[in-house]
């Protein structure tokens, strides 16, 4: 399901070359260079966030002014609609007049938001890069931690794996899967490239490590994976998978996370919309404010739990954006006159 999520979200990834394969190496680096300094990758993805979004901020609060005068005019605009009702182009002229004298363009709201979106993307994909590599990596080391034995099989499938043209998958993308199952198509492909001895050898280890025995591997090497009451940042916060992302039962005790990050995504998806009909004089709540809580919930829920911070961190540095919007924009009492 994790693999529904990543189609979703990185979409811009397929073309990873040229301009925007070094943008979002670009923020993957920064990323890095953050928990550098934290060693908490949990931490960083919250400081990473914060700092995307004061780079916004000027976008964010161009869009916000543009909306905001949009909503002043509205009730001219509807005068002019009744007033003209059946000459559709004198109609269309004085509308236009009324934003040439006001200074609005009528576009001002929607085109911020649209440059943002190439941003918001690489972002998405700057996670989705650093999380593959780190889980991969972390998995790695474990299967060769379990059985010192099969480094050198491992090491051998890996450079068959990645040499080949008919796989084009790193196994640091193929290794996580393999944790949650081995039924898969590419196995097949692997046994035809590294030999299905060698590959049957490395299903088995990773068949035979045990929750116990990632869990005490993750808290000797990898402490900057944690945070909160997460056990590894690059698995989904959910009580019904494990720190490798193996189906679990609920009360096992082995879980990842507490599904707190989803619900938190749900909650301020929901007053983080409710804010911005409010400041732009709409009361109607409407379907996507009802919707887009519960696709907050579902996509935190089965993505990474960074991806679940990020989502969080966003949602809370723009609630307190736009109540110190509405609080400094707030209506002096008189309405834009014609």
């Amino acid at each position: 399901m994790n693999d529904l999520i990543v189609g979703v979200f990185v979409i811009a990834e397929a073309a990873n070359a040229g301009l925007w394969g070094s943008f979002v190496n670009f923020l993957a680096n920064v990323l890095r260079l953050i928990n550098n300094i934290t060693n908490n990758y949990g931490l960083s993805v919250v400081m990473f966030t914060i700092l995307m979004r004061l780079l916004l901020l000027p976008l964010d609060l161009k869009s916000k002014a543009s909306t905001k005068k949009m909503g002043e005019l509205q009730p001219l605009i509807e005068e002019i609609n009744k007033k003209y009702k059946y000459d559709a182009e004198k109609r269309n002229r004085k509308i236009a007049e009324l934003y040439q004298k006001h200074g609005v363009n009528p576009l001002g709201g929607c085109l911020p938001l649209l440059i943002q979106i190439p941003i918001i993307f690489a972002m998405f994909a700057a996670l989705r890069q650093i999380s593959s590599m780190e889980l991969g990596s972390f998995l790695i080391d474990a299967i060769k931690h379990h059985d010192p034995s099969i480094v050198p099989v491992l090491d051998e499938v890996i450079k068959a794996v990645e040499s080949s043209s008919a796989i084009r998958q790193k196994m640091v993308d193929i290794i996580p899967q393999l944790f949650i199952r081995t039924n898969l198509s590419i196995v097949d492909k692997m046994k035809e490239i590294a030999g299905e001895e060698n590959v049957s050898l490395i299903l088995e280890a990773i068949k035979n490590i045990s929750n116990e025995e990632i869990y005490s591997f993750l808290n000797a090497q990898y402490g900057s994976y944690r945070f909160l009451w997460i056990k590894n940042i690059w698995i989904a916060d959910s009580p019904i998978v494990s720190i490798v992302g193996r189906p679990i039962d609920l009360f096992s005790g082995q879980w990842n996370g507490l599904f707190i990050l989803p619900v938190l995504a749900g909650v301020t998806s929901y007053y983080q919309t409710k804010l911005a009909n409010v400041s732009t004089a709409n009361q109607q709540t409407g379907s996507f404010t009802a919707i887009f809580p519960i696709l907050s919930v579902w996509f935190t829920a089965m993505y990474t739990a960074a991806f679940g911070v990020y989502w969080v961190t966003n949602n809370v540095f723009q609630i307190v954006q736009q109540i110190i919007y509405n609080r400094t924009n707030s209506p002096k009492g008189e309405g834009v006159k014609s």
